[in-house]
């Protein structure tokens, strides 16, 4: 995920570069808000806040929202997991949950990571 950023915050050329194909990207689903579900937050690191209650200036560089193509079960907590989607850059907020995000997988699925 930190290949996506410059160090002042800004996209990297690479997440340009990448920008509305489709990528992998392992890390840990985020505890979830409701149990059905077809998104969630992918982090390098295990997170316990909720980041899409901050503002776009307050986005934590390190997660990435993920709308999943079908809903799946919820991987636990602590469970590394491979996410592929579609990357998406730049503000926006979520129409169905009103949640704000930099950036973006979409139509993605995810797998237990090594599986």
């Amino acid at each position: 995920m930190g290949e996506l950023y410059n160090h002042d915050g800004s996209f990297s050329p690479r997440a340009d570069e990448l920008k509305g194909t489709r990528i992998a990207m392992q890390g840990f689903m985020a505890p979830h808000l409701k149990v059905d579900s077809d998104f969630f937050i992918l982090s390098n690191t295990p997170v316990e806040t909720c980041p899409f209650c901050a503002t776009e200036g307050e986005w934590i560089d390190s997660i990435v929202f993920v709308r999943m193509r079908t809903r799946q079960e919820m991987a636990a907590p602590g469970t590394l997991i491979l996410v592929q989607g579609t990357l998406e850059i730049g503000p926006a907020t979520d129409p169905t949950t009103g949640f704000v995000s930099k950036v973006r997988l979409t139509d993605a699925v995810f797998q237990r990571a090594g599986a």
